[in-house]
């Protein structure tokens, strides 16, 4: 019956806003230009892996706030939040481990140095368009592209000028708006963007959660020869959480805070008709906070009743290649690049047992520096035949020299059926820690070498009723190597970490899009996944085992998504996400346990009040309802789903 609900709610509430761009879940329904598969513009034709985008309007008319919850949707994904609003988020991509994924905003990594990512604060404010590349991209991006890259694109603006405004409020005492200036001229474009999200969280107590985020564009084409973007981000957050590792309620005063900031400049000159040269730099940092003191004064004893933790991570590239194109069908590229990575922690941990005494909490500083070399070459035929090749060589100071490769080849048949398939080899950089800390606990090992994995796909579009409807389907299989795990026994001053395990994930994803008549759009993706532990390296734990599923990576997931725009004034929307059961661990019973299925319907609308046309003001309202029908479910053991909440507001454009 449930089922049946969900369906005819769905159905009743079609929207243009309501999906994730579904009409690009793989490289032919793409419109434009993909930019994160080959690391350049490229043909959507020429690109033989699977590459999603999201569009940024459609998630703003949504009120999708932050990237994270865009990202659920994608084939392939699962992602994990364990708390509220402001919770530690993961992502896991094809089966890989959560810090697999290189994450890019305009280019400029921001992911911690080893790959981990917090997808908690990235915000879809000022967002133009999100990439999503699935398969391994190291040839291109280096370390951490392991099974995928998600790269965010900031506006740049049109000529003219545009104002934009908006505010919304709704459950858990959740207070958002922005405000956004857009403009340039036929050789300039600009945008810059303020917002402001705040919310009192999902439980009872210590549970606020605010952002503050800038973002700015500006983008400017140097005479018939050239050309120069330069971007910014920053992210300004704190968030309170009442939880100890388990979920269970157990602290009034703890807190994250964190500072990111992220600088990107792409310039290039074109050496006549055939050769380009572009220069990238790129550079990122992060601060991070955690506060938590005694909650009263009977909690002042045992391990760690109070503690403070002080992190600063810097991350700057320069990369400069050569372009050129021999013919109308051939693209080559050859560069290098250089990358420096620091990282640097302090705390402090307080305890009583019969004295109060302060120790240092995993103290480090440290840094390691990477030359990159790489070549491509793209070919893209008329007969509809593309090629890919691609080869680097990364040469780390932490760990030495790494070689990574990728080649595919995708072909257009006359009857609209494209073929494509690849192969290619990736790796993710140990991090930081289990390179260098040196703590009771936690010993790194600076002869650690990189966790790595070797991956092919094929895959099968299928265009049909006038390219209106199109069917895709991918097969990838994986094996990861050399992974990285924690040695909990170690003898003191041993180190703690040590390479040796192996893994396999595989899987089918599967689709459709189709743009019917009156503006409706649906769109569907169903994955098969299968992961396997298939070397423990002799340290079986509950969270890694000879033949046990990897933890929190669903089986079957499901999406659907409906929209339409109705009487030129009115969009309506709605979309539907399945998560399979999953196995996780109980960290209080030292067990793994099965987390149940769970469906969770979203509803979204917007009503134009008045058009903003010939400098007029317009006015829009918008109400959206997330998990419609209060599904109950963890993403973890012991942290709730979010419930239901409605929220409304208001948007405005000049």
């Amino acid at each position: 019956m449930r089922s049946l609900l969900v369906l005819g709610a769905l159905t009743a509430s079609l929207s243009p806003t309501a999906g994730l761009a579904q009409q690009a879940q793989d490289t032919t329904q793409l419109k434009e230009l993909v930019v994160t598969a080959n690391g350049a513009p490229t043909p959507a034709d020429a690109v033989v892996s699977s590459v999603t985008t999201i569009i940024g309007a459609e998630l703003r008319d949504r009120g999708i706030q932050f990237v994270q919850d865009a990202l659920r949707d994608i084939p392939g994904a699962t992602v994990v939040q364990t708390g509220s609003y402001g919770g530690v988020s993961s992502l896991f991509l094809r089966g890989g481990e959560s810090d697999y994924v290189k994450v890019l905003v305009d280019g400029v990594p921001v992911n911690q140095s080893g790959g981990g990512y917090n997808w908690a604060n990235l915000t879809t404010d000022n967002v133009e368009r999100i990439e999503v590349l699935r398969g391994p991209a190291s040839v291109i991006y280096g370390s951490d592209a392991v099974t995928g890259v998600v790269q965010v694109f900031t506006r740049t603006g049109s000529p003219g000028v545009q104002l934009e405004g908006g505010a919304e409020a709704g459950t858990f005492g959740t207070v958002n708006g922005h405000g956004a200036i857009l403009g340039g001229t036929s050789t300039l474009g600009y945008s810059a963007d303020a917002s402001r999200h705040s919310t009192d969280g999902i439980y009872p107590f210590n549970n606020d959660y605010g952002n503050t985020v800038l973002s700015g564009a500006l983008r400017s084409a140097l005479g018939a020869a050239g050309d120069a973007s330069l971007s910014v981000r920053f992210s300004d957050n704190r968030y309170h959480f009442p939880t100890d590792f388990s979920g269970a309620l157990s602290d009034s005063n703890q807190a994250n805070a964190e500072k990111s900031l992220s600088l990107g400049l792409n310039a290039g000159r074109r050496l006549g008709d055939q050769y380009e040269i572009r220069l990238i730099a790129a550079g990122a940092r992060t601060d991070g906070e955690f506060d938590d003191l005694s909650d009263n004064a009977a909690d002042t004893v045992g391990f760690g009743f109070a503690s403070h933790r002080e992190s600063r991570a810097d991350r700057g590239s320069v990369d400069v290649r050569l372009l050129a194109s021999p013919s109308s069908a051939v693209r080559l590229t050859a560069g290098a690049q250089v990358e420096r990575e620091t990282e640097r922690q302090s705390g402090e941990t307080t305890s009583n047992f019969g004295q109060i005494e302060t120790t240092p909490d995993t103290p480090f500083d440290r840094g390691r520096t990477t030359f990159g070399y790489y070549a491509q070459g793209v070919v893209a035929l008329s007969s509809g035949l593309a090629l890919n090749l691609n080869g680097r060589v990364d040469d780390n100071s932490g760990f030495g020299t790494f070689v990574t490769y990728r080649a595919g080849a995708a072909y257009r048949l006359p009857s609209n059926t494209r073929l494509r398939a690849s192969l290619g080899r990736a790796f993710k950089a140990p991090t930081f820690c289990e390179q260098f800390c040196n703590a009771p606990f936690v010993v790194g090992d600076s002869a650690l070498q990189p966790e790595r994995s070797t991956s092919w796909e094929v895959g099968v579009e299928q265009q049909l009723v006038s390219q209106r409807l199109s069917l895709w389907a991918t097969y990838f299989d994986q094996q990861f190597e050399d992974m990285i795990l924690y040695d909990g026994g170690a003898a003191l001053g041993a180190p703690t970490y040590f390479n040796g395990a192996a893994a396999d994930a595989r899987g089918l994803e599967t689709g459709l899009t189709s743009n019917l008549a009156g503006g409706v759009d649906v769109s569907a993706s169903y994955t098969l996944l299968t992961t396997e532990a298939t070397d423990d390296a002799g340290m079986p734990s509950p969270t890694f085992a000879d033949g046990e599923q990897l933890i929190r990576r669903p089986k079957h997931s499901f999406a659907l998504s409906l929209r339409a725009r109705l009487f030129d004034r009115l969009r309506l929307g709605g979309s539907l996400s399945y998560l399979g059961g999953r196995e996780d661990v109980d960290f209080n019973l030292g067990q793994r346990v099965e987390l149940d299925p769970y469906t969770v319907v979203d509803l979204a609308g917007e009503m134009e009040l008045l058009n903003p046309s010939a400098g007029q003001l317009g006015i829009s309202a918008t109400l959206r309802v997330e998990n419609l029908f209060d599904e109950a479910y963890d993403q973890a053991v012991g942290f709730a789903g979010r419930p239901r909440g409605v929220f409304g507001g208001v948007s405005l454009r000049l």
